[in-house]
């Protein structure tokens, strides 16, 4: 079953938080001892693995067609250095060079 925009609009409103504040487990793990770059966030959602990644020097843009889970996440991240974006699954990120993605 795929999920839509307006279908994640209405999963993050319902909630403070859909997943947990800190990082994917995952991510931190494979990540952890990366020297910072430029990375891009597919999914980012409530941003919670690219404010991790922005902590750590990291120059992060994070995507999402979610416009509640990214505003939670601007709200999150009011330090972080993240460009935010909406539904932009276009081309623009292929020309843009990205350490990891």
């Amino acid at each position: 079953m795929s999920m839509g925009a307006q279908a994640w609009d209405e999963r993050y409103a319902r909630a403070d938080l859909v997943w947990s504040a800190g990082p994917n487990a995952t991510v931190a793990q494979w990540c952890a001892d990366l020297p910072p770059g430029r990375a891009v966030d597919l999914g980012a959602g409530e941003g919670r693995n690219g404010i991790w990644l922005a902590q750590r020097g990291w120059d992060v843009t994070a995507v999402d067609f979610s416009s509640v889970g990214l505003e939670r996440a601007r709200s999150l991240a009011a330090q972080a250095a993240l460009i935010w974006l909406r539904r932009v699954w276009t081309c623009l990120l292929f020309m843009l060079r990205f350490r990891l993605v």
